[in-house]
């Protein structure tokens, strides 16, 4: 096995409205720089490439530009390219959501970046030799709290829910030169990197750009983080009510530091063997839509007379579902893909979109019983952004997560979501 790492920064200019909160105020700092990371391994006639970005994540015909540039020029082949995004909340517009656009000339920008990295990795390979491990963070935390309606009704409330489904692993693949030097770190949890809110001021690539750059301080290699699936998890920062809230700077840095930690121990006391075997393939996916708002919720949002730009973007939004719905032309599914890479001791299998802790955990499961790796990693927020992705429980809860669909531009909401992503795995790797 043979690897090779670069980086390219794409830290946008100041003045930027950060993606992701409600209520984002300009950037007018850096509080660290934005980056592509990428890891390109070679195995004989096979190659594949993982990219990561600290944006909110890339649409899937960026994702595809991306992949026809980098088999022209480099000759990976488009399936065995992955594009994962960590999904700060403290960088630029890159998809649709809310009430903010991304700026092609940035878009292009990245896609030039991803390219240029893509390329300088491929062109500076050397021997390697593989392994995976894995410690523990705390600082994560299940949002989601079921509670009751005052009409007695279910209801569900964004606030700490400690006995909620989490996952607290911090799981490492440790790539070492031939010569026993750390050579490279990828590291992956579960966590939404909403530590700082985008009301802050700050461009930031949040808690997985922070404790990369400990990470790399302490170990003296390239550090890459992979998300895994936490539509429902984030950090465990709460105000006296017992609200979430936004860290301050230092709070920021000591999340970051404890996955740092985590990380490096674990790292220090891995030992690699030699690995051989790549493998790499892409499917799509169907996930179906359920049905539409109820007509008297569609038409307050269609008639808001109010200027603030959420309410701008959801008055459009709803105007235009009930164009579809005069029409008779909802759509019945949104189409995208899975991926599955195999590297040596680790299979990863990505999910379009932002999906639940509980999903993720469903189709590590379920694939532990068919494929022979030490570890499989989910990993959300790769190649493409759909939105939210939950359990059929979840639905029938409500909550933020089901209902954010107008946020990201879909006229109805997902149904069935945890069937159709297990079975696309399950498709993925009936070759293996």
């Amino acid at each position: 096995m043979k690897a090779g790492t670069a980086s390219v920064d794409i830290t946008p200019r100041v003045g930027i409205i950060p993606q992701g909160h409600s209520g984002a105020v300009p950037a007018r700092e850096v509080l660290a720089p934005l980056e592509v990371r990428c890891i390109v391994f070679e195995d004989g006639d096979d190659t594949v490439a993982i990219v990561t970005l600290d944006l909110i994540g890339t649409p899937r015909e960026m994702t595809q530009r991306i992949r026809d540039r980098v088999a022209e020029t480099c000759g990976i082949p488009a399936q065995g390219i992955l594009v994962a995004s960590s999904h700060t909340h403290c960088g630029p517009p890159t998809i649709l959501l809310g009430g903010l656009s991304p700026d092609a000339k940035y878009l292009q920008s990245v896609e030039d970046a991803v390219v240029t990295a893509v390329l300088s990795a491929s062109r500076e390979l050397q021997g390697v030799t593989l392994g995976c491990s894995g410690g523990s963070v705390c600082f994560n935390v299940n949002r989601r709290l079921p509670g009751e309606n005052i009409d007695g009704s279910r209801g569900v409330e964004m606030q700490a829910n400690y006995g909620g489904v989490v996952d607290r692993r911090s799981r490492v693949l440790r790539v070492d030169t031939e010569s026993g030097e750390p050579f490279a770190v990828l590291f992956h949890y579960s966590c939404h990197p909403t530590t700082m809110g985008g009301g802050a001021g700050y461009i930031s690539p949040d808690y997985p750009g922070l404790a990369r750059t400990a990470i790399e301080a302490e170990l003296g290699c390239p550090a890459l983080f992979l998300p895994g699936c936490f539509g429902n998890v984030r950090p465990r920062l709460l105000n006296e009510e017992g609200a979430f809230r936004s860290a301050t700077v230092q709070e920021l840095r000591s999340v970051a530091k404890q996955l740092a930690d985590s990380v490096i121990r674990t790292t220090r006391g891995l030992q690699t063997v030699s690995s051989g075997g790549l493998a790499c393939r892409t499917g799509e996916v169907a996930v179906p839509f359920g049905e539409p708002m109820p007509p008297h919720v569609l038409e307050k949002y269609a008639s808001s007379d109010s200027e603030d730009v959420d309410a701008v973007a959801m008055r459009a939004w709803a105007q235009g579902v009930q164009s579809m719905i005069r029409e008779d032309r909802l759509p019945e599914c949104v189409t995208s893909e899975m991926q599955f890479l195999g590297i040596g001791p680790l299979a990863m299998v990505t999910i379009p979109g932002e999906p639940v802790q509980e999903i993720g955990h469903a189709i590590e499961a379920d694939l532990h019983g068919r494929l022979d790796f030490s570890e499989i990693w989910p990993c959300g927020y790769s190649n493409d952004m759909i939105g939210y992705l939950c359990t059929a429980g979840h639905h029938e809860e409500g909550g933020y997560e089901p209902n954010a669909y107008p946020y990201f531009m879909k006229p109805l909401p997902f149904a069935n979501e945890e069937s159709v992503l297990l079975e696309g795995a399950q498709r993925l790797l009936s070759e293996w």
